[in-house]
């Protein structure tokens, strides 16, 4: 088994990121998680067995004010698991993906620090979980195979509303994305319009 867990956030909106700083979330967010899967993948199809799981973020399954940086890089690590996925599927290794929500660590808090005001107040909505839950969860979901590893209510909803391509690994799995799709999509554009009232009024506030 091999966890691609790299990863840092640079909060912020685009135009006060630096090209260093977007550099430094491509190269550790996406390239940390490739390069290691590159060095396992090849011994891991000579023996026809293995699990590769990349860690991405609630932040790669939909774009949030003040992660335009952040979430291009988690959006990738769930396009390079997928991709990889077809790849290795032949050889009986299996690829999982992790969409963990805000979790109550050192690194988060620094990056909490950073956030744009309006960045606190939505993403905050996902709550904060503890490094031991969610790892747990990641741990079970791989030994399960499961292509779309997620965490609680919300998690649930964005997977199945973020499915799209991606394997299923049950009939149980490819049933509920179908017949929950739709409702989820309504409960998502309430979301998406409360985040955007929110933007506003910031913005709003801000330039009164």
């Amino acid at each position: 088994v091999a966890i691609c867990n790299a990863g840092l956030v640079r909060p912020g909106v685009l135009e006060d990121l630096s090209p260093g700083d977007l550099k430094t979330m491509m190269e550790v967010n996406v390239l940390g998680c490739m390069y290691t899967a590159r060095a396992v993948v090849g011994g891991m199809k000579e023996r026809r067995r293995g699990r590769i799981v990349f860690t991405s973020s609630m932040a790669g399954q939909c774009g949030l004010f003040g992660f335009s940086g952040y979430s291009a890089s988690k959006f990738a690590v769930r396009g390079m698991a997928e991709s990889l996925q077809m790849e290795v599927a032949p050889y009986d290794v299996c690829v999982c993906v992790a969409f963990p929500p805000d979790v109550d660590t050192p690194g988060e808090a620094a990056a909490r620090g950073a956030m744009p005001k309006i960045t606190q107040q939505i993403s905050g909505t996902a709550g904060f979980w503890p490094a031991e839950t969610v790892a747990k969860a990641i741990l079970s979901g791989a030994e399960a195979g499961t292509h779309h590893i997620w965490m609680g209510v919300d998690g649930f909803m964005l997977a199945q509303l973020t499915s799209g391509f991606a394997p299923v690994s049950s009939l149980l799995e490819a049933v509920l994305q179908v017949l929950t799709m739709s409702i989820f999509r309504l409960v998502g554009l309430f979301y998406l319009q409360m985040f955007n009232s929110t933007v506003k009024s910031a913005v709003k506030e801000k330039s009164s």
